[in-house]
């Protein structure tokens, strides 16, 4: 019985010393850090006529429509406006056309400029997200190349591992042998 108990323990020493060595020789696992995906939709362009159409309309105008017939003046219903030599308007009505007018010449200025504006602060924007989006893909790549020359170093460090020990251990040898043959002979 006690040798199968020696044999028993000599068998999980030498699997524990092989699992030691296999755990020994793997190498360190390379996890290399991977920038989250940054994605913009690009914005589309500022248009004014979207925002004339969401102006309210003015009231309607309350024309007095009337013929002249030599000195006379007569006063005609909406139905007979066709007949109308002249519309009369009563100076609330004619402030709301020149006012009207007045508006409409210095918004449309003004508008034309500010879509101008928002348009080139759009295109800013958009260039702006392709900068950052070619600067990530910079950095993904260099992070690539990295990690590549990483591995490559690490792969060619331990595939010589071995083979580097023998040259130093062979050289020790040569050495002290040379030593030893010098010592030898004087």
């Amino acid at each position: 019985m006690n040798k199968k108990v020696s044999h028993l323990s000599k068998q999980i020493i030498a699997i524990i010393i092989t699992l030691l060595f296999l755990v020994s020789c793997a190498p360190a696992p390379f996890n290399p850090y991977t920038p989250p995906e940054i994605k913009y939709d690009k914005l589309d362009h500022y248009d004014i006529k979207q925002t004339l159409a969401m102006i309210p309309k003015p009231e309607k105008l309350q024309p007095i429509y009337v013929k002249i017939i030599g000195d006379k003046i007569e006063q005609l219903p909406k139905e007979r406006k066709n007949e109308a030599t002249h519309i009369l308007l009563v100076p609330k009505e004619y402030a709301k056309i020149g006012g009207l007018v007045k508006l409409a010449t210095t918004y449309k200025a003004v508008a034309i400029e500010q879509e101008t504006l928002v348009n080139t602060y759009i295109d800013q924007i958009n260039a702006l997200r392709e900068m950052l989006t070619l600067e990530r893909q910079k950095s993904i790549l260099y992070r690539e190349l990295w990690v590549d020359s990483e591995n490559a170093y690490r792969q060619e460090r331990a595939s010589h591992k071995r083979d580097n020990a023998l040259n130093r251990a062979g050289m020790y040898i040569i050495t002290i042998g040379s030593v030893v043959a010098i010592a030898l002979t004087l």
